[in-house]
């Protein structure tokens, strides 16, 4: 698509399914909103228009709708490339921007069927190998990821160990990738810290785990984990989320007894005056693509425990530096780092100082600067 150099703002089009409570659909609205509006007019496009942060959307972005009904498998997604065609037609965007590994397909997939007339670039915000584990999506998705990302103009990992994961596993250039940190908000989550949210009870320690309750936040992990720290001394965990996994954990509490000990909060709106109030931020995950929370929780000062999962923990906290690393799916050596920290609370004064002056390494406007960068560079090289 040839454009002058006089017609900015580039109208820029993103392609995500929805906008629910995930780390991934938080980081497409903070660059959605914080991108500079002289340069850049974003429009938004969603499988379905739904989700909790559609209402942190900034006002001044179109969104549009483009499957909404259920239908089959090969019959959505073939109504979804539709979609997306005639939204280039109609808004001549000067870059298209897909997320997560499904929308990404689908979207490379419509360039390759129909051109978009622009460069296409796809956020992986998640390692590929643990996303695409079942026996049909390797035989089906990783030969069609193989082929298709290699006419992506240029792939955004969340972290380095995502861009040489899929490096490796589709076998492309690592020109072909480039590593964004994820943005994070830190103004508005030390504004939001201050506002009321629930009290935690002061009479033990608080632990506090925020994340969507599935599989790979292994909260069963933590939830043992703290069954043997509350043997040596008394602590209250609070784990603020929603997801498929609550009747099971509600069952493991029961079976352990951990009743008094823990809180399933819920999804909360404001999760970060909750964070503040820990004394201790514990990420038990078995897999992260970044770990946006883990960033939240040292913008507010809180001391991190974090199993050393691939791939964003090890990243976010150097090696260890800025908080604590423990070998993943280890529920003694999570214990121990949990009661190892609660006895030292000058080791955890120091760590908060130190991981709140690290987060501003991930801040919004050093992330949406490297989005704003890449996007010139690519809308210019098509003029």
């Amino acid at each position: 698509m040839r454009r002058s150099l006089l017609s900015v703002p580039y109208p820029i089009l993103f392609v995500t399914s929805n906008l629910g409570g995930g780390g991934g659909e938080r980081v497409l609205v903070n660059v959605i909103n914080h991108l500079d509006r002289t340069r850049f007019q974003p429009h938004l496009a969603l499988y379905q228009k739904e989700g909790v942060f559609l209402r942190q959307l900034a006002a001044d972005v179109p969104v549009y709708e483009i499957q909404p009904t259920e239908c089959g498998f090969l019959r959505r997604n073939w109504v979804r490339m539709r979609a997306i065609k005639r939204l280039c037609t109609q808004l001549r965007p000067a870059l298209v921007m897909s997320m997560l590994w499904q929308v990404n397909i689908v979207t490379i997939l419509t360039d390759t069927l129909f051109g978009l007339g622009c460069p296409v670039v796809v956020n992986e915000q998640t390692a590929l190998k643990m996303a695409l584990r079942s026996k049909w999506q390797r035989h089906i998705f990783w030969p069609l990821a193989h082929r298709v990302y290699k006419q992506a103009a240029k792939a955004i990992a969340a972290s380095s160990g995502i861009a040489s994961e899929a490096q490796e596993m589709l076998s492309l250039s690592p020109d072909k990738f480039q590593v964004i940190h994820n943005p994070v908000d830190l103004d508005t989550i030390r504004d939001q810290s201050s506002l009321s949210s629930v009290s935690l009870s002061t009479t033990h320690p608080r632990l506090v785990a925020v994340g969507r309750l599935d599989r790979p936040k292994n909260y069963p992990l933590l939830l043992r984990a703290v069954d043997r720290a509350v043997r040596e001394r008394p602590v209250s965990l609070y784990i603020l989320g929603e997801g498929s996994e609550r009747p099971r954990l509600e069952k493991l509490i029961r079976d352990l007894g951990l009743h008094s000990v823990v809180r399933l909060l819920g999804f909360q709106r404001n999760p970060y005056a909750t964070m503040r109030q820990a004394d201790v931020f514990v990420l038990s995950s078995d897999y992260e693509g970044f770990g946006n929370v883990i960033v939240e929780a040292m913008a507010l000062g809180v001391p991190v425990i974090a199993t050393d999962c691939p791939y964003g923990p090890r990243e976010i906290l150097a090696g260890g530096k800025y908080g604590v690393l423990v070998p993943p799916g280890d529920e003694q050596a999570l214990a121990d780092a949990i009661l190892s920290l609660l006895r030292d609370p000058d080791a955890r004064r120091r760590l908060g100082a130190e991981a709140k002056k690290r987060a501003e390494e991930f801040s919004v406007e050093k992330a949406v600067l490297s989005y704003e960068r890449l996007f010139l560079d690519l809308v210019e090289a098509e003029m």
